[in-house]
């Protein structure tokens, strides 16, 4: 029997904790669960993107987060959740996306 497809969902986030909480929330939601989902933080000056991060991967191992050093900019924080994507397909969700719960699906 084959496993289902590894999905990556690439997030790249930059000083929206409550809407990045919502995105991580409806991504942990979907029907289709073989997922991975890769948060980088682009340096953030609002220390709640980094509790919230934090949060979501201490309670599901499917989230990798990184939080970079400096702020790379918008074009290459895409370009990293890609880069960092095992699955064999990807999506980018923006931290302030909605999908409906069998989008992934």
């Amino acid at each position: 029997m084959n496993a289902k497809p590894l999905i990556s969902v690439g997030i790249p986030t930059y000083n929206r904790p409550k809407a990045l909480e919502n995105v991580i929330q409806n991504i942990l939601n979907q029907t289709y669960i073989n997922i991975e989902i890769i948060i980088s933080d682009n340096n953030s000056e609002n220390s709640d993107v980094d509790l919230v991060c934090e949060k979501y991967k201490s309670i599901d191992s499917r989230i990798r987060y990184f939080k970079q050093q400096e702020n790379i900019g918008m074009y290459d924080n895409f370009k990293f959740v890609l880069e960092k994507a095992n699955g064999d397909y990807f999506m980018w969700a923006s931290d302030d996306d909605v999908f409906y719960d069998n989008f992934i699906e």
